[in-house]
């Protein structure tokens, strides 16, 4: 099993063990969701796993049950849900490692941001009476692409106003 395989066969335990201890039953459809999510690279969201589902999917499913399904992978803990403002978002939880996202407030870009120096100050994190799971920290702000249409906005409309 190489490098790539590894994180999601141990995903593939850990939901089937979650099903089993809540007397689910273990359908081909929800296995075939979790293995064709391992191709999503970083975030997706439900109409970019459907399109996946369309290229690497053995059979299709429904959009609904995208959902459903998803909402089953986040209670058993093999997928992690970004509660974001345009839709909900979602990455396989392939590690356990402190997470920080930077998120566009113009073109709604998300991007992990993995520096060494921020996932050190958040693995020492530790609050009070509570038990951390995930470290996740959402930055908002602009990217370098709609900063610079902002730039030249404001240039243009200095040389409008000039006139």
């Amino acid at each position: 099993m190489d490098k790539k395989q590894q994180p999601l066969a141990s995903l593939r335990d850990r939901l089937t063990r979650y099903m089993e201890e809540k007397a689910m039953r273990k359908t081909p459809e929800r296995y075939e969701i979790l293995r064709v999510a391992g191709f999503a690279q970083g975030i997706f969201t439900i109409d970019e796993l459907m399109q996946l589902m369309h290229e690497h999917a053995e059979f299709q499913v429904s959009r609904a049950t995208l959902f459903n399904t998803m909402e089953l992978f986040c209670d058993a803990g093999v997928v992690i849900k970004h509660p974001l403002a345009t839709a909900a978002h979602y990455e396989m939880r392939t590690d356990n490692s402190p997470k920080a996202y930077v998120i566009c407030r113009q073109c709604n870009t998300i991007t992990r941001v993995s520096t060494s120096t921020a996932r050190l100050a958040l693995q020492n994190l530790h609050v009070r009476y509570f038990s951390i799971e995930d470290t996740l920290v959402y930055m908002h702000g602009f990217c370098r692409k709609c900063q610079a249409r902002k730039r030249q906005e404001v240039r243009k409309n200095k040389k409008l106003s000039k006139k």
